[in-house]
């Protein structure tokens, strides 16, 4: 009778553990006995008999439950068995360093516990309330001193200057960048073929008073192109000289314009 009513006990305390260990002091606690006073004969009972409701209950077990299992099964079989003097002894647990193994894991899931309640607490700490720290506003000038008048010259100056950086033809630049009559692809190929058929050629010749701003501008660009594309050496003397496009290498340019980023 009083199996029946443990396995039936049993059957009402089943979850989760986090090992064998854990499930055999659960077992042990249940039956409000000290571990060392436990007898391990019916400890192997119960235990077993929970992994019979686990695997009824299509619970699945862990490989380390069974293995302790067998562990206790051995420890019970080697007590009722008589052992011959002369019987080699394996490695085997004994009774004593199982029920030593248990008490420690006692120890430890008591102070994980006691951890664990300490963080949920912030471990007693307290944090101080946000405190607003005031300071003294006190500018002192330590520079030379200037009449109102000298203020207001540097400003007005200041004004002049930067309103002189502006570009007065602003607005003609974005008509140009909206309205797009050349492309750069376009200069390109054409300076290409130039150079191709010449060896060389004086940029302000080729595009002269007879292109308009846009133009010139744009071929310019395919010439700085050419340039970093290192097929063409540019040369200007001095500042509004002349600028003489050369083309770098013997053979003639063969390259994609379509490739250009503009």
């Amino acid at each position: 009778m009083n199996n029946i009513e443990k396995i039936e006990d049993i059957k009402f305390n089943i979850k989760n553990f986090e090992g064998p260990l854990d499930l055999l002091l659960y077992l042990i606690s249940k039956n409000k006995k000290d571990i060392f006073e436990i007898s391990l004969s019916e400890l192997t009972d119960e235990y077993v008999s929970y992994l019979n409701e686990m695997d009824e209950n299509n619970i699945e077990i862990a490989s380390e439950f069974i293995v302790m299992a067998s562990t206790l099964l051995d420890i019970k079989a080697r007590k009722l068995l008589p052992q011959l003097e002369n019987e080699e002894e394996e490695e085997q647990i004994s009774e004593e360093e199982l029920l030593r193994k248990i008490s420690q894991y006692k120890i430890y899931k008591e102070a994980s516990e006691k951890i664990n309640e300490m963080y949920k607490l912030n471990f007693g700490s307290f944090t101080k309330a946000f405190e607003k720290i005031k300071f003294k506003k006190k500018v002192e000038y330590t520079g030379d001193k200037f009449t109102k008048q000298e203020i207001f010259n540097i400003y007005s100056n200041i004004l002049f200057r930067n309103q002189s950086k502006i570009n007065k033809n602003a607005k003609e630049i974005e008509k140009i960048a909206v309205y797009e009559k050349y492309t750069v692809q376009d200069k390109v190929k054409q300076i290409v073929g130039y150079l191709n058929d010449n060896g060389s050629m004086v940029f302000n010749n080729v595009f002269n008073n007879t292109c308009d701003n846009v133009e010139i501008v744009t071929a310019f660009l395919g010439v700085l192109e050419l340039g970093k594309m290192k097929q063409v050496d540019i040369e200007q003397e001095y500042l509004f000289s002349d600028i003489n496009v050369t083309r770098k290498n013997e053979a003639k340019i063969d390259i994609d314009v379509s490739t250009l980023n503009y």
